[in-house]
């Protein structure tokens, strides 16, 4: 399995992450914030299939464009995951003729049908997506959000996506065989707890609590760190001296 935190800035190299999309294998999309603008147009149409973890705009940003981009190169439709709240708000408030052209009644340039299709997955049901086994597991999100476990022949990976302190995802997590990594938000540092709290995100002392429920060693990446908080996450994460937690870089792909 190849994983890619996909950069969150276009036309220059950062670290600094605003936004959120993964590939998988080159083909599989988890969320849509930098999915528009951080691929090759080459590589467009090679991603078939979009998860989206929940509806907030850093998870959704480039969707759109993205579809736009791809469309004179698909030769079939995109499929676009997500719960009944993520499919309900892309469909009202998204592709809707209004903030961006409903590609759900465009058809393809081959005529073959319509450029996207939705389809809604439910909460602990494993489906299967381009040869990956995916398990939704709902987290504590503001918003309805799911934590996401992907599963192929050779390894699994845990993505919690947005997420506050949470039990269901760590409990899954650590049945799994071999679960390689976890991809786990980590946005504020300690000192901004009330907000962590508040937006219901992690903290580096949150995490480490969080860990203990995972019982197993794996790599453990740090993503979706706030880029004015940036520097202070790193460096309080680095005091937890945990050898499992690193801080995921933008645009490397990890293979398991």
């Amino acid at each position: 399995m190849r994983v890619r935190l996909l950069p969150s800035m276009a036309g220059r190299e950062s670290q600094l992450q605003c936004l959120t999309s993964f590939l998988i294998n080159d083909r599989v999309s988890i969320d849509g914030g930098s999915l528009g603008f951080a691929l090759d147009p080459e590589h467009l149409s090679a991603v078939r299939n979009i998860i989206v973890t929940h509806t907030h705009s850093d998870h959704t940003a480039s969707l759109p464009i993205f579809i736009a981009e791809a469309f004179v190169s698909l030769d079939g439709p995109v499929t676009i995951y997500g719960s009944t709240e993520v499919v309900s708000a892309l469909r009202e408030y998204v592709f809707n003729d209004k903030i961006w052209p409903n590609f759900e009644n465009i058809p393809l340039m081959n005529g073959s049908g319509p450029t996207i299709k939705f389809e809604v997955i439910e909460a602990r049901k494993k489906i299967k997506i381009d040869g990956l086994a995916v398990t939704p597991i709902p987290v504590n999100h503001v918003v309805p959000t799911m934590g996401l476990l992907v599963e192929d022949v050779h390894a699994s990976v845990a993505f919690t996506s947005d997420t506050y302190v949470t039990d269901e995802l760590w409990k899954a997590a650590s049945k799994i065989r071999n679960l390689k990594a976890v991809f786990v938000d980590v946005s504020f540092p300690d000192e901004l707890y009330k907000l962590a709290a508040d937006s219901k995100h992690l903290t580096p002392r949150l995490l480490e609590s969080e860990l203990v429920k995972l019982k197993r060693e794996i790599s453990v990446f740090a993503v979706h760190i706030k880029p004015t908080n940036r520097n202070e996450v790193i460096r309080q994460l680095g005091l937890l001296n945990n050898p499992m937690i690193s801080i995921a870089e933008l645009g490397r792909e990890y293979e398991w």
